[in-house]
């Protein structure tokens, strides 16, 4: 993948969900079996509800239904973010 598709490190608030339930709107979705039978894990932006597949699935694994705070590179064209670091939220 070329570098300058890629956009620059960005900060997101969301709801780690899983893309079946996040496609159905529940953005707090918890239930590990989905991504276990093939479900990508995603978050859920709070700024305007995208739903952005994980590239990195195991950097939120364990997140899932939480509300989290991320600083991620976005590929915009792909709807995909690569997560560096995450913060738990209130």
């Amino acid at each position: 993948m070329a570098k300058d598709k890629m956009a620059k490190d960005q900060v997101f608030k969301g709801w780690v969900s899983d893309s079946e339930c996040a496609a159905e709107g529940n953005k707090k979705c918890d239930n590990k079996e989905h991504v276990a039978k093939g479900a990508k894990l995603v978050l859920v932006n709070d700024a305007d509800n995208k739903i952005w597949t994980v590239a990195n699935p195991d950097s939120l694994a364990a997140h899932q239904g939480h509300h989290v705070q991320v600083k991620a590179s976005a590929d915009s064209d792909k709807g995909t973010i690569t997560v560096q670091n995450v913060k738990m939220l209130k």
